[in-house]
């Protein structure tokens, strides 16, 4: 029988040439929010996420034990490799941060003062519940989305000055 970890990356292993990040979460609504609106992070997006191999099951089993506390769901961010690449040359030849050219949104200082960027639900797969082991795809995921060809990499804003 295999364990969740393995029937996870049993089922990201049809999604070829893919880079795939992983987000828990406790609650269905965001879920549902992730999947329609996109997903918001800060600073980058290894910061909030974990980047996984699914021909590595073990991997994926570690990732799943360890997020647990997180919540049930893990949602599914899987972005073609050759639009990973597009984003990262575009981001080295604008010498600015790959998550300027991802965002879909102007980035803008949260409350811990680092930049929050949001990713297209366009690159949102699915997620997956860990209690039953089901996987739900997101009927916005477009494979052939490149958020370079919708508008140029985002300018990051000036740093608000701190009040004494």
């Amino acid at each position: 029988m295999k364990n969740k970890g393995e029937i996870l990356a049993a089922i990201l292993r049809d999604f070829k040439n893919c880079y795939f990040f992983l987000h828990n979460t406790k609650e269905f609504a965001v879920v549902e929010k992730i999947m329609n609106e996109g997903f918001i992070f800060e600073s980058q997006l290894p910061h909030s996420t974990d980047r996984i191999n699914p021909n590595e099951p073990i991997e994926v089993t570690y990732f799943l034990f360890q997020r647990k506390d997180y919540g049930l769901y893990t949602i599914i961010i899987a972005i073609p490799k050759s639009t990973y690449e597009i984003y990262s040359d575009v981001s080295n030849k604008n010498d600015t941060g790959i998550e300027e050219v991802m965002t879909i949104t102007d980035p803008y200082y949260g409350d811990n003062d680092e930049l929050i960027y949001t990713t297209s639900p366009k690159h949102i797969l699915g997620y997956f519940n860990i209690r039953t082991a089901e996987f739900f795809s997101n009927k916005n995921w477009d494979p052939s989305f490149n958020n370079n060809l919708l508008r140029p990499p985002a300018k990051r804003p000036a740093k608000p000055d701190k009040l004494l």
